[in-house]
């Protein structure tokens, strides 16, 4: 009787604390570009190298902007499972995410195109414009697989070769080449993937480590990376990782807080101008945690390297040469050393100091395991050289993954789980370690990376291992490495609860291999059936942000609709929330939030100063912290002033009464309202009906509409749109 007690009070006791969420702690890395997330609507961004068909796939030549001056072939995506080239992949499921779909291309100049694919492509309606010099084109990529399906998976790759080039006459190569994805208007201004936005909600902060391309990316001690030769925004590709400038906008579209990786070979001024342009440019509601390069204690990346030399041989760095004599302690003071400067020169430029401990948040990495003894000697030395570590660094960090430990060579994907969580187990040790330090000097102790670790290149088992990642119990061993091995009092230690804080799971998507299966999703389209995603599934239960998210639409202005600029635009959309309510809407144009507001009906103006196609985007947040992107409208603004589009006047458009029951009073101001309509929508942008524009005043019946929210949208014969939002009440 006893035991049977014993165990319901632990079954009915452990539930709670099993699911307990932490909101605002788990954070989350972001794959490299190019990858399963297909972040960017123009592949181009991310494809390959332009390599040569004359020289045998070596770099084409390319101009000054890096576009390529000789015939050439490109890998605009290959998402093939890993070594399905030799039709042994790694992966039992074979899986890959659907490729297929309609691609619109264009480029400037002439060429003759083929593709090498494990598809049979189509290259559809090409044109030739000499006008403009422009090709145009449509590439159809077929879904499914070939007859080779169950050996090697669905179709995942497309290399296009570009023959018999002519940019002008005499001028080889081609330029200006987009390849948009199924979906989308070629050229969109919309700078990332919807889904890819939404898949961010749960998470705190996003670490751009391999979004930024930081791993062996330097060219060595004593050269330096100066801020002209960074990856630039306007490049053909981002060959050198993501630009600064897009960190900056997804975080100012996501709300979340980033953690950015310094280059190991930055000089001063790069850290300056990247400062500079933090301040100028991202939300100021958005901290900034900044880590010198990623895990420069990792023999295995070029950046190790470089740090070393830098602390033997530079005059910089003489103060640590003649402060120990051992060159390990050496190579850590100076990765400290490193992140102080990147961290004053913060302080600096945005006017905030470190020591306040709010928004500029300087991260000392390292590893535990053996590696406890320098983040000890680091702090010490710290408080030496400078004085109190919590006035110059915001945290120590570490990467507490868990494996298969002494899972047997032949385990099946069930007892490898196990295994993984006895690995969880054994981490809390150095992680209490670690707690208890941080806390000696009133800092935190954060997860720069973490999770499960199933890599390391071995083909031992490989199938089992790569399908223990797709258990339901997977989930279970992920939730119990954050709540009991993380954030509970255990593994803080004789620390306060909280000194354990963000932890920043690597990565949010990914593909699985030999050499990792660190993806929490293996397909963004899994977010919304996470029975395919525990790993994701996990991160939602330990956030307690996922589900029920709220939904948004957008009713103002109308997509491909046209305006002119210095006009007075209205952004209207219709937000809901089943299990709460909303608590703001946010107006995006392009990535600038440009207004928010939390009462219903939600809207704001915006004056355009400038001709362009613009991406309007609205983001919904509801009372969970939950939020939901609508897909964007695309609007073209048009040179012109005070309304002006060619020889019209845009009207002003007038309602009475608001509230109204039975009938609405609509005056137009402009007499230019031939083949005009005016169009009712409920709150959810349902239309209700449509009437004609016979004349500037007129009576529109709302007897038939039920108490509720309206807009009502006066649609020019140019195509300008004008909303007003009313209430029918009774």
């Amino acid at each position: 009787m006893l035991k049977l007690f014993t165990f319901i009070f632990i079954f009915f006791f452990s539930i709670p604390l099993f699911a307990q969420p932490f909101p605002g702690k788990i954070g989350t890395n972001l794959d490299g570009i190019g990858g399963i997330a297909k972040e960017f609507p123009n592949i181009t961004l991310t494809a390959g190298a332009w390599q040569s068909i004359a020289n045998n796939g070596s770099n084409a030549t390319t101009d000054s902007l890096g576009w390529p001056t000789e015939d050439f072939r490109v890998v605009f995506f290959d998402f093939r499972p890993f070594n399905a080239w030799n039709s042994a992949p790694d992966d039992p499921g074979k899986y890959v995410t659907d490729m297929s779909g309609t691609y619109t291309m264009s480029f400037k100049g002439k060429a003759n195109l083929t593709s090498w694919s494990d598809a049979t492509i189509q290259f559809l309606n090409q044109l030739y414009d000499s006008v403009t010099n422009t090709t145009t084109l449509n590439i159809f990529f077929p879904a499914g697989g070939g007859a080779n399906k169950a050996i090697v998976g669905n179709y995942g790759f497309l290399m296009v070769n570009f023959n018999q080039t002519q940019f002008t006459a005499g001028t080889k190569g081609v330029k200006e080449i987009q390849l948009m994805r199924p979906g989308y208007t070629h050229k969109s201004p919309q700078l990332f993937n919807t889904a890819y936005l939404n898949a961010l909600s749960p998470f705190s902060t996003l670490r751009f480590m391999d979004f930024l391309r930081t791993n062996n990316i330097d060219s060595g001690y004593p050269k330096k990376q100066t801020w002209n030769n960074r990856q630039k925004a306007n490049a053909p590709r981002y060959s050198k990782g993501a630009p600064w400038e897009s960190i900056i906008s997804i975080a100012n579209l996501s709300g979340k807080d980033i953690w950015i990786n310094i280059p190991v070979d930055a000089d001063s001024n790069y850290i300056v101008e990247l400062a500079k342009l933090m301040k100028n440019t991202l939300r100021n509601d958005i901290n900034i945690y900044m880590e010198y390069s990623n895990e420069v204690w990792n023999g295995d990346f070029t950046q190790y390297k470089y740090n070393y030399d830098a602390v033997l041989q530079s005059t910089e760095d003489a103060d640590i040469r003649s402060s120990t004599a051992f060159d390990d302690r050496r190579r850590a003071r100076r990765v400290a050393k490193q992140i102080i400067k990147a961290g004053k020169i913060f302080e600096q430029v945005m006017g905030i100091t470190v020591a306040s401990r709010t928004r500029i948040r300087p991260v000392f990495a390292w590893q535990i395991g053996g590696w406890l003894p320098w983040y000890d000697d680091v702090l010490n030395w710290i408080n030496t050289t400078y004085g109190a570590p919590k006035n110059y660094i915001y945290a120590i960090a570490s990467a507490p993954y868990f494996g298969e430990g002494n899972a047997a060579p032949n385990a099946t994907p069930q007892q490898i789980v196990s295994a993984m969580s006895a690995s969880s187990d054994a981490n809390i040790a150095s992680i209490k370690v670690l707690a208890q330090y941080a806390n000696q000097w009133q800092l935190k102790h954060l997860q720069y990376e973490g999770g499960p670790d199933n890599g390391g290149g071995s083909t031992v088992n490989i199938e089992n291992r790569i399908l223990a990642n797709r258990l339901s119990d997977m989930k279970t061993t992920v939730i119990h490495n954050y709540t009991d091995n993380w954030f509970s009092a255990n593994a803080n230690g004789t620390a306060p609860i909280g000194t354990n804080d963000l932890a920043n799971y690597f990565t949010m998507t990914g593909r699985v291999s030999r050499y990792g299966s660190w993806g929490a999703t293996e397909d963004l389209k899994y977010i919304h059936n996470l029975v395919s995603a525990p790993k994701y599934d996990a991160l939602c239960t330990l956030t307690g942000k996922c589900g029920k998210e709220p939904t948004v639409a957008i009713l103002a202005p109308l997509n491909n609709s046209s305006y002119t600029v210095n006009f007075n635009l209205n952004i209207s959309a219709t937000a809901a929330d089943t299990d709460g309510t909303i608590s703001k809407v946010e107006f995006f144009v392009g990535s600038t939030l440009v207004g928010i507001d939390s009462i219903s009906p939600y809207a704001v103006s915006w004056i355009p100063s400038q001709a362009g196609v613009y991406a309007i985007s609205v983001k919904a947040i509801d009372n969970d912290g939950k939020y939901t992107f609508a897909e964007p409208n695309i609007i073209t603004v048009n040179a012109g002033s005070n309304g002006i589009l060619s020889n019209s006047i845009i009207p002003e458009l007038n309602i009475f009464p608001v509230p109204t029951s039975d009938q609405l009073q609509v005056t137009i101001s402009s007499n230019e309202v031939k083949n005009s309509i005016l169009e009712v929508f409920d709150f959810l942008g349902k239309k209700q009906f449509e009437v004609s524009v016979n004349q500037n005043a007129m009576i529109i019946n709302t007897s038939k509409l039920k108490n509720g929210i309206y807009f009502l949208n006066l649609k020019t014969e140019e195509g300008n749109i004008v909303t007003r939002r009313f209430i029918v009440n009774r």
